[in-house]
């Protein structure tokens, strides 16, 4: 199978380096970018393809992944739908977020077999949390698209109605997990530590307890499971939590998620 990127930014880029790590043939990867020599950069980084034109890439392959900003994609649509809609074996793949399953379908005046994906920016790391949605697609078509994103992190099948939360969950929190890692470290900067140390220990500590939560999910374990097994009466952790929550803590990252949303369907 084949597999075009039209774009090689930074999520285009993490995403088929992340792929050929994984074990997909570069050979079988095409590229194209309105600057032709990005597009052979990454291709000859990789030992992939790069294509004359989009047009060109779409005649080529068998899923065309739009990797650009969204308020360009309905132009690179435009130059690529007459052959896109003729070739009702390809399948694309649409990375812009905020634009529907409906609006790339109006976009390409037809019904065609489409995926919407919606990765994060830890996608650059290996570890994105990426939601998948698809019309028309066929089974394969969707499986081969989800085994693209799994080499760069994990994902989930959803209807496109949870895409806003999702996308709160997921694509914003990482800058509400850097606020907090940096809340620490100024925490620990008060107490004597230098602020690089302490963002390290924030850091590890945050991603430790994500693997061990992930990890122990596999178990049917819960959160509040984990924390039961952390804390013990009368300690240091049960005092920090409390506080925490009387600060606010828990009802600060629900009002977070509301404003996400909101502010999504505002622009929409």
């Amino acid at each position: 199978m084949r597999i075009g990127f039209i774009g090689t930014g930074a999520m285009a880029q993490a995403i088929a380096r992340g792929a050929v790590a994984s074990g997909v043939d570069p050979a079988t990867l095409v590229f194209s970018n309105r600057t032709a020599t990005k597009a052979c950069d990454l291709a000859d980084e990789l030992g992939g393809n790069a294509a004359s034109s989009n047009a060109s890439l779409a005649r080529q392959v068998d899923i065309v992944i739009l990797a650009v900003k969204p308020k360009d994609q309905r132009a690179i649509i435009k130059e690529i739908s007459p052959i896109v809609v003729g070739r009702p074996d390809i399948c694309v793949v649409s990375l812009a977020a905020g634009r529907t399953l409906d609006q790339i379908t109006t976009d390409f005046g037809a019904g065609i077999p489409l995926v919407r994906v919606m990765p994060n920016v830890a996608a650059t790391v290996g570890q994105s949390m990426t939601a998948l949605t698809a019309t028309r697609a066929t089974d394969a078509q969707v499986e081969a698209v989800r085994s693209l994103m799994d080499s760069v992190g994990r994902t989930i099948l959803i209807d496109e109605d949870y895409f806003p939360v999702f996308q709160a969950l997921a694509s914003c929190s990482p800058a509400w997990y850097f606020q907090i890692v940096d809340s620490f470290a100024r925490a620990g900067l008060k107490y004597g530590l230098s602020k690089d140390s302490a963002v390290e220990i924030a850091a590890q500590a945050m991603a430790g307890a994500a693997t061990l939560l992930l990890a122990e999910r596999e178990n049917g374990t819960i959160p509040a499971q984990l924390i039961d097994r952390v804390t013990s009466p009368g300690g240091t952790t049960i005092a920090g939590l409390l506080a925490a929550e009387e600060g606010g803590l828990s009802t600060a990252l629900v009002s977070a998620v509301d404003a996400s949303i909101h502010a999504d369907s505002h622009l929409g």
